[in-house]
């Protein structure tokens, strides 16, 4: 075999990631054979140190980032570009099989997210759309990633047919996962879908959420509100999406406007509350 070819690369790649933890045992979940343990010991140097995980707190939220969003797991990526198409069946397998405890790190099945959206194959979308059939209330996190990395896969879903599909989802953190993309990409296609949704939603934080992404296409620029103006704590709270920032005002006698103007001294650090899908730092008293 030629020592430069690019078959053995590849082989010298995979011995030497089998050497970077060879003790490694795939857990009792994971299918059997060096491609399982290879994805192991790709997880076991990927996961968060244990002094990030260790207070409760933060490894929730450690746990809800990492499933939803991903967490960039190096190793695994290695991994996943040196199997190629042959790493597929061992991620999709972790996927379905592997157990989800409750606040319990790591979740397996999240680095198979991972490595599957990294393949990117017509198997891994396969792997990764049959999971969005699982509503286990314990594997939420779980589908919300799978959505996630569904949703940011090219060619998936368009944001009509995203915004089409809001009113038939049942997970609240599934629509606002949704929304959050629709007003990212902002596409005046997706309009009359947008509409639909906001006619047939029911819940009241859903729908605000849903004028507000439409508010958003018909004012390019402006801060919009994301209640529909009721302002019940007698505040009005704008988001200012192109800019990433947001800010309140008192709301006056005659009501909030749904639109406004970017404040021109809005600070530069003022950014919206820290979202539940994003880790945070324990408190340096907690327990």
């Amino acid at each position: 075999m030629d020592y430069n070819s690019a078959e053995s690369k590849n082989s010298r790649e995979l011995k030497e990631l089998e050497t970077l933890a060879p003790d490694t045992k795939a857990p009792e979940c994971f299918p059997k054979g060096v491609n399982a343990k290879l994805f192991a010991i790709g997880i076991g140097r990927d996961q968060r140190p244990r002094a990030e995980v260790e207070n409760d707190v933060s490894r929730r939220s450690a746990i809800e980032h990492d499933c939803i969003r991903g967490n960039q797991p190096a190793t695994v990526f290695r991994v996943v570009k040196a199997l190629g198409a042959a790493g597929v069946p061992v991620y999709a397998e972790v996927l379905e099989k592997c157990p989800v405890v409750k606040d319990e790190y790591p979740v397996l099945s999240c680095f198979a997210l991972d490595a599957l959206a990294a393949e990117g194959g017509k198997d891994s979308i396969a792997a990764l759309e049959k999971s969005l059939a699982n509503h286990d209330k314990g594997r939420k996190n779980v589908y919300l990633g799978a959505l996630y990395r569904l949703m940011t896969t090219p060619g998936w879903k368009t944001t009509t047919q995203l915004a089409a599909m809001l009113p038939a989802e049942q997970e609240w953190k599934a629509k606002e996962l949704m929304l959050e993309y629709i007003r990212n990409h902002k596409d005046a296609a997706a309009k009359p879908a947008l509409e639909k949704s906001y006619a047939a939603e029911t819940d009241q934080q859903e729908k605000g959420l849903i004028k507000a992404a439409l508010l958003e296409l018909d004012n390019p620029g402006k801060c919009v509100m994301t209640d529909e103006g009721r302002a019940e704590n007698g505040v009005c709270r704008y988001t200012c999406h192109d800019i990433n920032r947001w800010f309140s005002v008192p709301k006056p006698k005659a009501g909030c406007p749904l639109v406004t103007d970017p404040p021109k001294d809005a600070p530069a650090q003022q950014q919206p509350p820290v979202n539940a899908a994003t880790p945070v730092a324990a408190a340096p008293d907690a327990k």
